[in-house]
């Protein structure tokens, strides 16, 4: 028994040094890079010769573009450990730019730090066999990654050859199997530098968690994993981010990603202005409108993982928004532009993001959307206020194949205008046709007191019901890029208005036409609709003009039913 020990001591003890020698003068010999070995401990210091060997790769593997730096490295050969503390990968300047009169410079450079790497079950074999990485588990805290995109002309036909290829073909390389038990990362901050729009996306307090990482032949077609991952969570705060135009910030409270669930769950996404009323108009030229969102949860649910790595498209089933507000500003004081292209409307904006977009369903749930117009003749602005809406988006998609399957995309909602007017809206965009900007309207309301109805037609109509109750409302809207065609269907009686002029005296304040007033209503203003049995149902046309955008367009063209039915004429109201 004693000899059978001893022999297997002997045995071990020649396998470890067998594997150091080839680790040391073997795997670990270099041809550029030479250990330091004044930093060995012992002759069986291994850490100045791993380092080494790192050091080669990242510089053989980048053309020298990269340089990397390791303050300290703790192997555990027998254990199948390795920890590595405070490294960077840095760019070599002199080799950056050989490699871009070369023409071989990649259009994504990048920087990398981290404080602290520990990667278990990393043994000999795996450094042996360099088709092949089987790792038990990688955990990184606080590293720092840069990335710094430019593309570069003689790079356009890598581009299309890496566009033609799956997520799969693209990472594997040489590899034939990456199997990854976990990957946890704690505190990392990405941040993507656009070398030509001089624009900077940062995200903060990022954390990742990565369970049963596999990526071979078996895996490239799996859409239950994500990443190739079985299951994934990604998690940020804080993100935001300006508008190129310097008068928005886009942000996310809080945003989270599910591989598992195939789910993306953000919570707070607003585009806020960063600037006053005032100062949003001082910034321009020519008008334009003034938004705002914010959206308390928005959930991305039965997202095809696979679809979006291998740039397919942005594909998912069913998407919730919940609770939040959508407003819009337009001062009509300041003058209009020519040159606003007219292509505003909500599928023609769709139809020019920069990527392929599918939705089979959009949920709003308690969302409150406002209009706000202010208006040079009164001085005053006017606000349209929809709460608590909800409604339901069907076949959201920017994709020709889809578009031919299902060509309108339709929104059927309810909310409460004004407070508490009930109302019931319907729209239709025709896909198909969003060049000339093809979409429906439909709009029924409920009863309608001159304390609501005023609160818009004094700021924005220049007139005052001072007596009088709207039933109901009924309206049909077809457009395009260039007017409307409607028909509005407004019962009410016992109208009696008076128009309205500035106060010279007041600033801000309105005042009557008194012989204007009483001239109206004896002589313009249809006091009864309907009069008898005969409801008045105009049909009429508004000319969308180069200012108009959607939002604007639907206002104007409901408030000149309204004037039409009512009596007043339309050019004493919208100028």
């Amino acid at each position: 028994m004693r000899n059978k020990l001893l022999i297997a001591g002997v045995v071990l003890f020649l396998i470890i040094i067998g594997g150091y020698l080839y680790l040391r003068f073997g795997f670990l010999k270099t041809k550029d890079f030479k250990p330091d070995t004044s930093k060995e401990k012992s002759i069986i210091d291994l850490r100045p010769s791993i380092i080494a060997k790192l050091q080669q790769i990242v510089k053989d593997g980048s053309n020298g573009l990269y340089v990397l730096s390791i303050d300290k490295l703790e192997p555990d050969i027998l254990d199948s450990k390795l920890d590595i503390t405070n490294s960077f990968i840095r760019i070599d300047s002199a080799a950056m730019h050989h490699l871009d009169s070369l023409q071989l410079l990649p259009d994504d450079i990048f920087t990398f730090h981290f404080s602290t790497l520990h990667i278990d079950g990393i043994g000999i074999d795996d450094l042996l066999h360099k088709n092949r990485i089987e790792i038990t588990g990688i955990n990184i805290t606080d590293p720092v990654i840069n990335v710094y995109h430019k593309k570069r002309s003689y790079n356009e036909a890598q581009r299309e050859h890496n566009d033609s290829l799956s997520f799969y073909e693209r990472v594997k390389g040489q590899l034939k199997k990456i199997d990854i038990k976990k990957i946890d990362v704690t505190n990392a901050t990405f941040t993507n530098h656009d070398m030509i729009k001089n624009k900077t996306s940062k995200f903060k307090a990022v954390s990742i968690l990565v369970n049963d990482l596999l990526i071979d032949s078996s895996t490239k077609h799996d859409k239950t994993r994500f990443l190739f991952a079985k299951h994934t969570t990604i998690r940020t705060n804080n993100y935001s981010m300006p508008t190129a135009d310097s008068l928005y910030f886009f942000k996310i409270g809080d945003i989270s990603i599910s591989g598992e669930q195939h789910t993306i769950t953000a919570h707070d996404v607003e585009y806020v202005p960063r600037v006053t009323h005032e100062q949003f108009e001082s910034k321009l030229k020519y008008r334009q409108d003034m938004y705002h969102f914010k959206f308390s949860k928005v959930i991305l649910n039965d997202i095809d993982w696979l679809a979006i790595i291998n740039n397919e498209k942005l594909g998912s089933k069913h998407i919730e928004i919940s609770g939040g507000l959508f407003s819009d500003f337009l001062d009509r004081s300041v003058p209009s532009s020519q040159d606003v292209s007219m292509n505003n409307f909500p599928h023609q904006l769709l139809m020019t993001v920069p990527f392929k977009i599918s939705v089979e369903r959009l949920d709003i749930n308690n969302v409150n959307l406002s209009y706000e117009e202010y208006n040079p003749l009164s001085a005053q602005s006017g606000i349209a206020y929809f709460e608590n809406i909800k409604g339901r988006i069907n076949h959201i998609s920017n994709i020709p194949a889809e578009i031919k399957l299902h060509p309108v995309a339709d929104f059927s909602g309810n909310t409460l205008f004004m407070h508490h007017v009930p109302m019931i809206a319907k729209f239709t965009f025709d896909l198909s046709k969003y060049r000339t900007g093809e979409f429906t309207a439909d709009v029924t309301m409920d009863t309608l007191d001159k304390i609501t109805v005023n609160k818009i037609a004094e700021p924005l109509g220049l007139f005052s019901v001072k007596s009088g109750q709207i039933q109901h409302v009924k309206m049909h809207i077809r457009g395009n890029n260039f007017n409307t065609s409607s028909n509005i269907a407004l019962q009410y009686n016992n109208l009696h208005i008076t128009p309205l002029k500035k106060d010279k005296e007041e600033p801000g304040k309105l005042k009557s036409k008194t012989f204007t007033s009483f001239f109206a209503n004896v002589l313009l203003i249809k006091n009864e609709n309907p009069k008898g049995k005969e409801l008045r149902q105009p049909d009429f046309t508004v000319e969308r003009g180069h200012h108009r955008n959607f939002f604007n367009l639907i206002w104007t063209s409901v408030l000149t039913g309204i004037l039409k039915t009512i009596g007043i004429p339309v050019k004493l109201v919208i100028k």
